[in-house]
């Protein structure tokens, strides 16, 4: 059972998500495939906007989520979660290193590495000596990963990442693909678990 999990470190909802990850899979026997793409090509293929310009002018649908994202935070015990002061961030070399990630066999490692800064350290992550900093801090092989993100190559899956995630469906991220069902978001997760359930 293999879930497609479409992410792009910018959302702060792919950090909530992946720090579900785990017991889901305990509970379910799922596993889940991390596929890296753009958040930004993702709403300008679909005509989306980020909820920080969709409700910039209505001003409680703002302050719900930011209430919604605090009771979230408490439910799960997430206590390093922590908004970025750099948001909204520019991660496309962040989504293309995570693709070098991939093909050197670290992704686990890196994803981790670039989430946490991003959504616990409050790193600029958009800037890229900071990015090369904070993978040097966390013993990565930079050059190698930067040879492969800078690739024509690499460039052209995050590219085809992402059209084929819009062509299954996607306008946001998180997103779940599970079979032929589409699930949007981690307050929708709850309804991945319940369809795997009872489709085994």
């Amino acid at each position: 059972m293999i879930v497609d999990f479409i992410f792009d470190v910018a959302s702060p909802n792919t950090y909530f998500a992946h720090k579900l990850i785990p017991d889901f899979e305990k509970r379910t026997g799922a596993s889940f495939r991390y596929i890296p793409c753009l958040l930004g090509g993702i709403h300008k293929l679909t005509n989306n906007q980020p909820p920080f310009i969709a409700y910039a002018n209505c001003k409680n649908k703002s302050d719900y989520q930011m209430i919604e994202i605090e009771r979230f935070v408490k439910q799960h015990k997430l206590t390093k979660y922590k908004f970025n002061s750099h948001f909204p961030p520019v991660t496309i070399q962040v989504q293309r290193g995570a693709i070098a990630a991939q093909k050197l066999n670290v992704f686990d490692e890196y994803f981790e590495c670039v989430i946490s800064a991003m959504w616990e350290n409050d790193k600029n992550i958009s800037d890229i000596n900071v990015l090369k900093e904070v993978l040097e801090q966390n013993n990565f092989d930079v050059a190698s990963i930067i040879d492969i993100a800078v690739s024509q190559d690499c460039k052209d899956e995050l590219i085809k990442n992402t059209d084929n995630a819009v062509s299954r469906g996607a306008f946001g991220a998180p997103t779940f693909f599970y079979e032929n069902q589409i699930f949007f978001g981690k307050d929708h997760m709850y309804q991945l678990e319940e369809y795997i359930n009872s489709n085994k």
